[in-house]
């Protein structure tokens, strides 16, 4: 039961960091900036380092060199996406969709709300197997939460999405922990394939980082904070990391 009223807590924390990037949105290219920031350095510090762990757990044949491909292959299939999208599009028109075609930002979204899932999954497999292998897991998942939700926003705002369809993401997302949880007591994951599918999701991130939210950012703003604030989202995810004691 504990697992579940963590999970709700991240749900809530998750809300909390979208809703606070919906209501500001007169700061959006710093937001966008952060966003950036969160992102890439929640790809290399966070979702890597956890994939690595889970194929280090098993006896898998796939290895470490498999999880960077995957990444390789994340990164790019978001490349082919953006050329299919817009490669006979005229100079005029490209410009006008410097950003990434919607779909792109639903797909990252969706993958911040695939790794939110695999959080509560985690939450509620730790206190399954110690409480305080539980209390770890949940203090590294709640610390990261509020930059989630804020990425979520970031995501679908930069990909030039409206607020309602953006808050409706953000939902979802917010409650994918709650849904982790539940699902962990009735399905068992092949964790390599699970490892896998985070590295693919990491090239993601990073790709829609680089060239989505950082150009959108640039777009919205021409503040000489918009480096500072793209650090300070990789300071923030550090941090947490750092707190959460990996």
């Amino acid at each position: 039961m504990i697992a579940f009223w963590i999970a709700a807590a991240t749900c809530v924390i998750t809300l909390g960091g979208g809703l606070l990037a919906l209501r500001f949105r007169s700061y959006q290219g710093v937001l966008f900036a952060f966003c950036a920031g969160a992102l890439m350095a929640g790809a290399l510090m966070e979702i890597l380092p956890d994939a690595l762990a889970l194929l280090a757990s098993t006896d898998s044949a796939f290895q470490a060199h498999h999880l960077r491909l995957a990444c390789v292959c994340g990164f790019l299939c978001f490349y082919v996406l953006e050329y299919a999208t817009h490669h006979r599009e005229t100079p005029e028109e490209r410009e006008a969709h410097h950003a990434h075609a919607p779909h792109a930002g639903v797909l990252g979204a969706c993958g911040i709300m695939v790794h939110s899932l695999i959080d509560g999954f985690a939450i509620g497999k730790g206190f399954h197997i110690h409480d305080h292998v539980g209390w770890a897991i949940a203090l590294g998942v709640t610390l990261h939460k509020l930059a989630d939700g804020a990425s979520v926003a970031g995501l679908m705002l930069g990909t030039r999405h409206s607020t309602r369809t953006t808050a409706g993401m953000l939902a979802l997302t917010a409650i994918a922990p709650l849904f982790g949880v539940w699902l962990q007591a009735y399905v068992t994951l092949a964790t390599p394939q699970l490892a896998l599918m985070l590295g693919w999701f990491a090239g993601v991130f990073l790709y829609l980082g680089a060239s989505s939210l950082l150009p959108a950012a640039h777009d919205a703003s021409h503040s000489r904070l918009l480096p500072v604030a793209t650090l300070a989202g990789v300071v923030f995810i550090y941090g947490a990391q750092i707190l959460a004691g990996h």
